[in-house]
């Protein structure tokens, strides 16, 4: 009987075991994709919500800057929030662009995508509710007669910032990576500054599609509006890959060794800076004398 209990209790430890490692792949799964989904339907419940309040009895200048604001602060303090819980995506652009440089499986990818669209229909659907008297409500459409290479341009180009600036600050940890949302929120609100005049402003899929959907107004250049924005989102992974691939990190702070070195040697010496391994750069003056390690050097795991 002993034996027995004992082996019970092995048989139940090894359920325990087993049930825990289950509800840790559901919670690395679907907690991401819950805040995801939570994310983009605040994000665009305060970006559109503002977009109408200040878009009221103000002067196209003041409209402008005031929709940049929106935006641009409505994603930061999301960002800020949801960071920890999901990466704070928000954008299929930028979810592209982080499966293109392998920092998302397909898996993933796909799931964020649908969370970020259902939860950007919900978020302006609840901004829509709370403004029932502006029917175009941050639809995207070409204005001033716009040529469709001109917007296609703007809207790639645009959102190929965006994306770049999201890989580099969030992807490419650093001592300064918890600032993130900040330089993230600033380009979305100098990116809303720049186009806003011409195409609205989209530089997101689902902030097209969810605004045209819930204003029942699509045009018959919505599709621009996913042909674009995902353009950008393939340029900017190429130029990461590019940057990662000739490690621009080690490079920089090799340039930073180079400059101390010869800062500490003086004038009319030659100074030598060696990378000797993946984590520490090592610098040497003709004298043979170590200035020291570089403190910027940080290598991708």
């Amino acid at each position: 009987m002993p034996t027995l209990s004992r082996n019970n209790s092995r048989s139940s430890n090894r359920i325990n075991m087993s049930n825990h490692k289950v509800i840790s792949e559901l919670q690395r799964w679907y907690i991401p994709a819950i805040g995801e989904f939570i994310r983009t339907a605040m994000f665009l419940y305060l970006a559109v919500g503002g977009t109408d309040v200040v878009s009221r009895g103000t002067t196209e200048g003041t409209g402008v800057l005031g929709i940049a604001f929106a935006f641009g602060i409505g994603l930061m303090v999301t960002a800020w929030a949801f960071g920890r819980i999901s990466g704070a995506i928000f954008n299929p652009a930028i979810t592209l662009s982080c499966l293109i440089t392998g920092n998302r499986c397909v898996a993933k990818a796909c799931m964020y995508f649908v969370c970020q669209l259902l939860g950007a229909c919900l978020g302006v659907a609840m901004a829509r509710g709370n403004t029932p008297g502006n029917v175009k409500l941050g639809v995207n459409y070409l204005k001033n007669g716009e040529s469709l290479a001109h917007v296609f341009f703007l809207e790639s180009w645009l959102t190929c910032i965006l994306c770049f600036v999201y890989l580099i600050t969030t992807e490419e940890r650093s001592k300064s990576s918890f600032m993130a949302p900040l330089p993230i929120g600033f380009t979305l609100f100098s990116c809303h500054l720049f186009a806003i005049r011409y195409t609205n402003a989209s530089i997101n899929p689902v902030r097209a599609f969810a605004t045209s959907l819930v204003s029942k107004q699509f045009t018959k250049d919505h599709w621009i509006y996913w042909i674009g924005p995902f353009g950008g989102a393939i340029l900017a992974a190429a130029l990461y890959i590019f940057f990662c691939y000739y490690d621009f990190d080690i490079v920089t702070a090799a340039n930073k060794a180079q400059h101390r070195a010869e800062v500490a040697a003086g004038p009319g010496k030659t100074v030598k800076v060696d990378v000797v391994d993946a984590n520490k750069i090592v610098v040497g003056s003709s004298t043979g004398n170590q200035v020291g390690p570089s403190d910027g050097a940080y290598r991708r795991a």
